[in-house]
This record gives C-alpha cells, structure tokens and sequence, in this order.
C-alpha cells in the first residue's frame, strides 16, 4: 500500500511542508504567554512571544526565539540581557498591546509594563505570575529567528492565584477555575495611550492616534 494511501486510512491529512502547514499544526499546541523586556527606562523594548524555554536546570539556562528583523532582537543585543514576564489569565490585553506592530518602544511601554526593574535593569510586568531575568550567554541562529540562550540571574515570583494566560488556535482560551479572576469582559484590555491603540478591540481607540 503506498505511503499516502496508508496515512489516509489512518486519518491523516498531509500538507506540504511548508511555513502554512507548520503554522496550522502549532496552532493546536497551547502555550503560555509572555511578555519579553529589555533595555532601561527611555531605551525600554518589549515583545509578546510564546517560543520560550527552560533549557537547563545546572547551570540555570533559559532561552528566547526573536525573530531577526524584531526591534527586540537588536536590543537584547545591544543590551545582553532581558527579561521574561509569564502573564497572569488577566493580562490578554498586556499581551495583545505587545504583540501589535504599533506597540511602543521607551518610556510609554515602560509606563504599559509598570511594574518595576529586575536586577538587571529590565523593566518587568506588574500583575505577572513570575519573571525571570537572563543574561545573555549566546545567540545561535535559527532560520529567520535567532535564540538567545540566557544565564538566569533572578526569579522573581509573582501572584499565581490566577492562573496563567493560555494561547490556543489563535485565541485566550478559560482554563476552567484557574481564570476566576479575569475581568468582566475577559479581556484584560489596554490601551497605549500613546499610540491610541485598543488592544482589547485589536483597532485604534476613538482617541485616535499616529504611528
């Protein structure tokens, strides 16, 4: 029976391997979200991602995927270190404000974030279940992505009573009782009040705005 033949009669539908197929397959795959910081106060940059990893226990290593054109990639960079907010059930619109083109560089998103700097100077996400500070140890390239493997310098925990913020097949799924505490409208929004940017809504608040 030839290949194709057998993997129908098992259910499977074969796309080509190709970035569409890849990208509809992940989507199945739930993942946390976070918000990844870098840089201090006017040099403040910030990006939603979700491709993170604890890498090793002993020594403690974590590691970030950036894609390379990202305005975040050229400040870890610059700067060697960043920071890794793992957002709480509440804190969709945190994450949809820094997961937009439009999002803010400097101090309007060090004002969005507003909660502090780590150790490292990296301004962290109040309202977070945990953040956890790296220092950049290397970069090893990966196709139109780069991974910055990071030596853990800080952890920092935050209030876990809410659960965490779950991605899944392009939406912020509940997860039963854990999300007891989001807001009404569960979405946690935010606005960039620079920007004029409504994240809850995924458009420009009235308020307008310019790029």
């Amino acid at each position: 029976m030839p290949a194709g033949d057998d993997l129908k009669m098992h259910g499977w539908e074969t796309r080509p391997a190709e970035a569409a197929s890849l990208r509809a397959a992940m989507s199945y795959f739930p993942t946390g979200v976070t918000v990844v910081t870098t840089g201090t106060r006017e040099g403040t940059e910030a990006m939603t991602a979700n491709a993170v990893l604890s890498v090793s226990l002993d020594p403690l290593l974590f590691l970030v995927s950036v894609h390379r054109d990202a305005r975040l990639n050229t400040r870890i960079r610059d700067e060697g270190f960043y920071a890794v907010n793992l957002l709480a059930a509440d804190q969709e619109g945190l994450s949809r404000l820094f997961s937009s083109p439009e999002r803010s560089s400097g101090l309007p998103a060090m004002n969005s974030l507003g909660g502090g700097f780590g150790v490292t100077g990296a301004p962290l996400a109040a309202g977070a279940m945990a953040a956890i500070e790296c220092e950049v140890e290397a970069v090893h390239p990966g196709g139109d992505h780069d991974l910055f493997l990071g030596r853990v310098v800080a952890v920092h925990m935050g209030d876990a009573r809410k659960g965490p913020l779950v991605f899944h097949e392009g939406s912020y799924p509940t997860l039963g009782g854990s999300q007891r505490a989001r807001s009404p409208e569960g979405s946690g929004a935010f606005v960039d009040s620079v920007r004029g940017f409504d994240a809850r809504m995924g458009r420009r608040s009235p308020r307008g705005g310019g790029r």
